[in-house]
């Protein structure tokens, strides 16, 4: 999820937020319980010393402050355990995960938006090692599962961001539309109306290098396809080809959307939303703080992504993970630190500071209950689905989903030409 210096896939917003900090204290989780065995007092001067690498990626100007300070007052009560805290800017973390790996200088505990390449060359740790159970039994199972390889964690989500549907409410009034479409066929006859009733495109349709795979998800899970079928990859399934083919359409067929959907990313056809001059458009849960700072005067709504009949209400959920190597020889001390950090009132803290969403229910519920904005994405955190981040090809993946959707929105290629493109990439890469 990457904030501020490089956009976000998910978590992640590129130059419009680089200004905006994102989400409150309580102590009701159960992985912050005093009365845990791994937070229940401090440790003896007696006891061994213990020193632990975390390496910690930068998503805004609060980053390192809020890390700092978490850390002196973990060092306080636990006087024997000293964290060394190294915060890395987006832009330069590539680079840096690279060396440490190369030169064998792994940390006791990394944040990054993936693990499965790590996994899959048997580099990291299980999650049950070096992650207390009442975190683990604490997380949002969906949010869980996407740190998992055949049952087996490596991933523990950090924090969250999920997608939904923005609308302006003027515009919906002008057009006659009481309520936000839930289904491809609402969808379709709203974005039409406020077209023809506004002069407005009625949707803002963005699908780019940047979070084109976001959109392929919205569209495919949306008609029950996806990624993979049977744990395969299965980009060019027929149910992937009408749901591109529905996205196409809107756009030449109804001419419901801005005329070129690749000559405009999300996070400029956001600004668009801004003005009012777009009736909706999908983004992520950021965008409301974005609005609040922005816009605050604009009269809109929130509502679910829009699917097709028949296919299960879902959001799009993106996560950033921690992961500990096993060159770590202190799993035991990394277990404090995570249960310390998980504390609501912590972990609550964090959040609010880098305007993310939880990953733990404990927290969930309390920031649900202080701010009615949050509320609404935090009801979708249960229904998240995500990108299959297991597989290692994930990254093949996106791109070829990327440029698939590039060349059926700019009209070059047909939904199935482009989609069986991908897929024989993905055939390429040893699917």
């Amino acid at each position: 999820m990457r904030k501020l210096t490089k956009n976000i896939s998910m978590l992640g917003a590129a130059s419009v937020l680089t200004a905006a900090t994102l989400a409150g204290c309580g102590s009701s989780s159960t992985a912050g319980n005093s009365n845990s065995s791994n937070s229940s007092g401090g440790q003896s001067s007696s006891a061994k010393q213990e020193t632990i690498t975390f390496v910690a990626a930068q998503y805004s100007d609060n980053t390192k402050p809020f890390w700092t300070n978490l850390i002196q007052r973990f060092e306080q009560k636990y006087p024997n355990i000293k964290v060394n805290l190294q915060v890395v800017g987006w832009t330069a973390m590539d680079q840096k995960v690279n060396t440490m790996i190369s030169t064998h200088q792994t940390p006791d505990l990394l944040n990054y938006n993936e693990y499965a390449s790590f996994a899959a060359d048997g580099l990291l740790n299980p999650t049950s090692t070096w992650v207390p159970k009442d975190v683990l039994n604490n997380v949002y199972p969906s949010f869980l599962q996407s740190g998992e390889i055949n049952g087996t964690g490596y991933g523990l989500p950090l924090l969250a961001s999920v997608r939904a549907l923005f609308y302006n409410k003027d515009l919906f009034k002008k057009a006659g539309i009481t309520s936000p479409p839930t289904t491809w066929t609402q969808l379709q006859q709203d974005a039409v109306q406020i077209t023809k009733k506004t002069g407005v495109p009625g949707f803002g349709s963005h699908y780019t290098n940047n979070e084109g795979q976001a959109d392929f998800a919205y569209f495919t899970w949306g008609n029950g396809g996806g990624f993979k079928t049977n744990g395969k990859w299965d980009l060019n399934n027929p149910k992937n080809i009408q749901a591109m083919q529905f996205l196409h359409d809107l756009t030449y067929k109804y001419h419901a959307t801005n005329p070129d959907p690749t000559s405009i990313n999300r996070d400029q056809m956001q600004p668009v939303f801004e003005q009012g001059k777009i009736g909706m458009m999908l983004t992520a849960n950021f965008f409301a703080t974005l609005l609040k700072q922005q816009a605050p005067n604009l009269n809109y709504g929130i509502g679910p992504i829009p699917h097709n009949t028949g296919v299960k209400p879902f959001t799009l959920g993106v996560a950033d993970y921690l992961m500990s190597f096993k060159t770590s020889k202190h799993p035991n001390a990394v277990k404090k630190f995570l249960d310390f950090f998980y504390q609501d009132q912590n972990y609550e803290s964090w959040l609010t500071k880098e305007g993310m969403l939880p990953v733990t229910q404990s927290a969930g519920a309390q920031m649900a209950k202080k701010d009615p904005l949050d509320a609404q994405f935090i009801k979708l955190l249960p229904i998240a689905k995500f990108y299959p981040v297991q597989d290692p090809k994930i990254v093949q993946a996106e791109q070829a989903v990327r440029q698939a959707g590039e060349a059926i929105l700019s009209n070059q290629e047909s939904a199935k030409q482009a989609l069986d493109q991908a897929q024989q990439q993905m055939a390429g890469a040893g699917n």
